[in-house]
């Protein structure tokens, strides 16, 4: 591993210095990139200068989501030869990391993290298979395989995410067509919309046309929650994340795109207008 990775709001950008710098130290990697969206003033220029360390290089656009910033930094790896890790901008990572990384991408070429705080463990493992152990000072370190096809919920998902080991192996894998298509769908969705898509999906939509169907996982990240988002109307919710997943569905299928994303724009189409007649219902 030669680079570290981070994106995140123009909003959260404090989180470089609480959190980003405490796990490059940790894993002692050469070069250290920040991408920051939602920047579109030479005024927030300024002001990361002056926040962000000089050491770290730092990329700015005004994506409006994390998924399109996503498949920015798998696009740029990829053309840079980049062998790196993408992590949350709220997780500080465990020392094993550190150790384990090496025999990680030996064994399994990729694989991504967990952190110790989530309440969803139960439900990653569920839709996962042991794959084996790795040992780093005296400690054994399970790994798990996440599959990636899923019949109802998170019918394309990578599972865990709090960060994502971006190995040359798997970088060359990638289907840069497939890169292409999603960016193009993210961008015909209305950025209010688009928010409700999580990158977990876009990211499992890219690996699993790429060939990629079980994604390595291990447990070795804290997760800092941010806590700048909270929901007060699940019903509202649900209604809108089923249009944004149903709009990408359309746009990957409108631009050629067949197999199991069939799927997935019906699911979520039928999700979609079930939530609406719902609402409808309980006003």
């Amino acid at each position: 591993m030669d680079t570290l990775i981070t994106y995140l709001p123009f909003y959260r950008v404090h989180e470089v210095v609480d959190y980003f710098m405490v796990n490059a130290r940790l894993l002692g990697v050469r070069r250290r990139l920040v991408y920051v969206d939602n920047v579109f003033k030479d005024r927030q220029l300024e002001l990361l200068r002056r926040i962000i360390p000089e050491e770290v290089e730092v990329r700015y656009g005004n994506w409006r989501d994390r998924n399109l910033t996503f498949m920015r930094i798998v696009r740029d790896a990829r053309e840079e030869g980049l062998d790196a890790l993408v992590v949350d901008s709220d997780n500080l990572l465990e020392p094993e990391l550190a150790s384990a990384d090496g025999e990680l991408v030996s064994r399994y070429g990729y694989y991504t993290v967990l952190d110790h705080e989530t309440k969803g463990r139960s439900l990653f493992l569920e839709r996962s298979v042991k794959l084996g152990e790795v040992k780093v000072n005296g400690k054994s370190i399970e790994v798990y395989g996440y599959r990636i096809p899923g019949l109802w919920k998170g019918v394309f998902f990578i599972g865990p995410k709090q960060a994502v080991r971006l190995s040359r192996g798997l970088l060359e894998s990638i289907n840069m067509g497939v890169l292409s298509k999603i960016e193009d769908s993210l961008r015909g969705i209305e950025p209010g919309i688009r928010l409700y898509v999580s990158d977990e999906t876009t990211l499992g939509i890219l690996l699993y046309y790429s060939g990629i169907k079980l994604m390595p996982w291990v447990t070795l990240s804290h997760h800092m929650h941010h806590g700048s988002t909270t929901v007060s109307d699940m019903r509202t919710l649900k209604l809108l994340v089923a249009t944004a997943h149903s709009q990408l569905g359309r746009g990957l299928v409108s631009r050629g795109m067949r197999g199991r994303v069939l799927w997935y724009y019906s699911r979520y189409k039928i999700a979609q207008l079930a939530n609406f007649l719902l609402s409808y219902a309980l006003k």
